[in-house]
C-alpha cells in the first residue's frame, strides 16, 4: 500500500484549510477478525471564506517513535501514538468526525505551507465548533481525579467561585474588621470544611502533571476556543468545571493551613495526610496558567489586554517546545499587538534570527524589559548579547511584567518618561547590532565574592552572612570617600536593607516596591542566620520575615559591587571591574555595559543601583550617548 501524499489534493494555503473526515468505527459482529481496528479517514480542501465546520484537537504531539499506522484515502499516513490514542477516543460507531488536526492537515515538510497556516492558528482554534483537549488516555487513576475534579468544581461555581475578580480574590483572606468579606467567604470556608482533605489528592496531581499543561502551542489552541471540552480518558469535563475546581484547590490550600493547629500537624494519621497535601499543592502551577490564560484572552477588550511582551513574561520559563522557533510563534497568535511588532512566522530562518528580530520588534517599540531577559549563559548559537534565549527558562527580571497587574506598571522607573532611542542603520550598526541611547552613570570599581544563587529559605547556607558583609563593607566605603555621593544618613542607613532585596518585598502572588518595614523583615533574617528563632512565634516578625525572604528567593546570580563614585548595589555575577553602569533611555532599570571596542558592548545584564531606580540619573547632567550592543 503507497503512502499518503499531499500533491493528490489542490491545495492553496493562503485561502484554504484542510479538513480530516474521520470514518466511523465498523464492527463486524459475525467475524471479530473483521473488526475495523484501523483508523480511516479522508482529506479534503475547503475555503476558510466558507466557514466550515469542524472539531479542532488540541494534544500534545508526543515522541515521534513509534508511529501508528492510519489510512487517509486508502494510503498509508504516519501519526504519533499520543494522536492515534486521541482519534480512536473521537470516533464514533454511526457518524464521521469532521477535524482540524496539525499534524494531518497541515504539509510538516513544507515550510511555505507551514507558515502560512500557523498564521491562522488562532482563527482556526476560534473559528472551530469545539475544541477537544486531549490530556492523554486513562493512567493512574485518572478516571478517579477527573471525576474528582468534576464534582469540586461544580461545588465551587456553586459557591461563587468564578464570580470573584482577582482583585478581590487576592484580597478575600486578608483582615476584615468591619466583616465586609464575611458573606462571601462563607461559601467557600463551608465548601472546605467538607472536603477537608477527603478528595483524591494524588489522582488530581497525575492529572495536572501531565504534560499537556506545558506545550507551548497548548496556550493559544486552550485560550482562544469557543466551546472548550478536555478529555482524559473517557472522561470529560467542560472548563467552568475545570476553572472553579483548580481555583478551589488553590484556596483550599489557604483555608486548611488558617484552621490546622498544631496538634493537627503531629497526629499520627492527619499529620502525613496534611503534609502531602501542601506539597502537592505547588504542582499545580502550569494548569493554573492555562486557566488564567484563557480566561484573560477570553474577556480581553481593546484596553484590556496582554501584549506579546506579557505573555512572553508569563511564559518564557514553564512552557516547553519542540522546535525552539515556537518558543515565540505558539504564542505569537495570542497577542493583539502582532501586526504592530509586524513579526512574521519563517520556519525557513534560523533559531537565532528568529529570536534577534522578536527583540529588535520589541525593543523598537519601547519594551525595553527585554534587555533585562538577556541572561548568560546562552545555549542558542549565534544570539547578540542584547537578545535573549527564549529556548530556556528565563529567570524573573528585576521589574518583571509578572511583578504587577494592569495597567502593569514598572516597579522601578530609570529613566522616567523618556521613550527609547533606537537604531539600526547607524554606522556603528552590522547586522546583528543595535544602537541604542542613553548615559554612562558610573564604572563598578569593586564585586563581592559572594554569588547568590541559593533559595532564601536556607538562612544556615553561609553565604548568606558573606552576602549581608560585602554590602555592608561596601555602603561603609562608599562614605569614606572623599566625595560621598550623597550626605543623607539615612539614603545609606536605608541601602542596607533595600539593597538586598532589591527594594522588594513579596506579597504572595506578587512583588511590590519595599516599604519601610521590610527593614524588620532583613532584621529577622539576620536573627534567624545567627540562630535565635523569636520571631516563629512573632506574627508581626513571621509577616516582615515573609516579605523580605520572599524578594529574596527571586535573586539568582547576582553580586554586590560598589563603583567608583561609591554608588552600591546588585550586578551580574559575571560583571567585572571596568564594567560599566548605565541608563538606557526607556529602560525600567541600569545595566551594566562592557566596551569592547571604540562605541561597541556587550551587554553584562540588568543591574540594582541604590540611588538611581527611580530617575536620579537624568538629573545629574550626564552626555547622552549612543551605545552599540553586539
Amino acid at each position: 500500500m503507497s503512502p499518503f501524499s499531499y500533491d493528490a489534493i489542490p491545495f492553496s494555503a493562503k485561502e484554504q484549510i484542510r479538513i480530516f473526515t474521520l470514518s466511523p468505527l465498523v464492527e463486524n459482529s459475525t467475524d471479530p477478525t473483521e473488526h475495523d481496528a484501523l483508523i480511516k479517514g479522508s482529506l479534503e480542501s475547503v475555503n476558510w471564506t466558507d466557514k466550515p465546520e469542524y472539531t479542532a484537537l488540541s494534544y500534545t504531539w508526543g515522541n515521534d517513535t513509534p508511529l501508528r499506522t492510519i489510512l487517509i484515502s486508502g494510503r498509508q499516513f504516519e501519526i504519533t501514538v499520543n494522536l492515534h490514542d486521541a482519534l480512536s477516543e473521537l470516533r464514533q460507531k454511526e457518524k464521521s468526525v469532521r477535524l482540524w488536526i496539525d499534524a494531518i492537515c497541515i504539509n510538516q515538510k513544507d515550510n511555505s505551507e507551514k507558515n502560512e497556516q500557523v498564521m491562522r492558528m488562532t482563527d482556526i482554534y476560534k473559528a472551530a465548533t469545539s475544541v477537544f483537549a486531549w490530556l492523554g488516555c486513562t493512567a493512574d487513576d485518572s478516571d478517579t481525579g477527573m471525576q474528582a475534579l468534576g464534582s469540586i468544581g461544580d461545588d465551587a461555581i456553586h459557591a461563587g467561585m468564578l464570580e470573584l475578580g482577582r482583585d478581590r480574590m487576592l484580597k478575600l483572606w486578608d483582615p476584615d474588621p468591619d466583616g465586609l468579606l464575611a458573606s462571601v467567604r462563607e461559601p467557600f470556608e463551608n465548601l472546605s470544611k467538607v472536603l477537608d482533605l477527603k478528595f483524591p489528592q494524588l489522582a488530581i496531581q497525575c492529572i495536572t502533571e501531565r504534560s499537556y499543561w506545558e506545550r507551548t502551542w497548548i496556550v493559544q489552541e486552550f485560550s482562544v476556543a469557543s466551546d472548550l471540552v478536555i478529555a482524559c480518558g473517557e472522561k470529560r469535563l467542560n472548563f467552568p468545571q475545570l476553572c472553579a475546581g483548580i481555583l478551589f484547590l488553590g484556596m483550599h490550600v489557604t483555608l486548611v493551613s488558617r484552621n490546622s493547629s498544631a496538634a493537627d500537624q503531629s497526629d499520627p494519621i492527619r499529620g502525613p495526610l496534611l503534609t502531602q497535601f501542601f506539597q502537592i499543592a505547588g504542582r499545580r502551577a502550569a494548569t493554573s496558567r492555562l486557566i488564567g490564560s484563557r480566561r484573560r484572552y477570553q474577556k480581553q477588550t481593546a484596553t484590556y489586554h496582554s501584549s506579546l511582551m506579557e505573555l512572553l513574561s508569563l511564559f518564557s520559563n514553564s512552557l516547553k517546545a519542540t522546535n525552539p522557533r515556537d518558543r515565540i510563534y505558539g504564542i505569537l497568535g495570542l497577542a493583539p499587538d502582532k501586526e504592530v511588532l509586524d513579526i512574521k512566522v519563517d520556519y525557513k530562518k534560523e533559531v537565532h534570527e528568529v529570536y534577534t528580530e522578536v527583540a529588535k520588534a520589541l525593543l523598537t517599540h519601547n519594551y525595553t524589559d527585554i534587555l533585562s531577559w538577556c541572561q548568560f549563559p546562552k545555549g542558542q548559537p549565534g544570539l547578540p548579547s542584547w537578545v535573549p534565549d527564549f529556548s530556556v527558562p528565563l529567570r524573573e527580571p528585576y521589574g518583571s511584567y509578572k511583578t504587577r497587574a494592569p495597567p502593569w506598571k514598572p516597579l522601578f522607573n530609570a529613566t522616567l518618561d523618556n521613550e527609547v532611542k533606537i537604531s539600526t542603520q547607524s554606522s556603528l550598526c552590522k547586522s546583528n547590532n543595535i544602537v541604542m541611547s542613553g548615559f554612562t552613570v558610573d564604572t563598578i570599581k569593586k564585586l563581592g565574592t559572594e554569588e547568590w544563587t541559593q533559595p532564601a529559605a536556607n538562612w544556615f547556607w553561609p553565604g548568606v552572612q558573606t552576602f549581608l558583609t560585602e554590602i555592608k563593607q561596601f555602603l561603609e566605603q562608599a562614605q569614606m570617600l572623599p566625595k560621598p555621593l550623597i550626605q543623607d544618613q539615612n539614603f545609606w542607613d536605608e541601602a542596607f536593607w533595600r539593597i538586598p532585596c532589591a527594594d522588594q518585598e513579596y506579597h504572595g502572588y506578587a512583588r511590590r516596591r519595599a516599604e519601610v518595614t521590610a527593614e524588620d523583615g532583613l532584621c529577622e533574617v539576620i536573627a534567624r542566620m545567627y540562630g535565635n528563632n523569636s520571631g516563629y512565634h512573632d506574627e508581626a516578625k513571621k509577616a516582615a520575615f515573609s516579605k523580605y525572604d520572599g524578594a529574596m528567593g527571586y535573586l539568582y546570580g547576582v553580586r554586590p559591587f560598589m563603583s567608583e563614585k561609591g554608588y552600591v548595589g546588585l550586578a551580574p555575577k559575571h560583571a567585572l571591574p571596568g564594567d560599566k553602569i548605565c541608563v538606557i533611555l526607556g529602560a525600567i532599570v541600569p545595566y551594566v555595559l562592557r566596551r569592547v571596542g571604540e562605541e561597541q558592548f556587550e551587554l553584562v545584564g540588568e543591574a540594582y543601583v541604590h540611588g538611581i531606580m527611580d530617575g536620579e540619573a537624568m538629573d545629574l547632567g550626564l552626555e547622552e550617548v549612543q551605545f552599540c550592543l553586539l
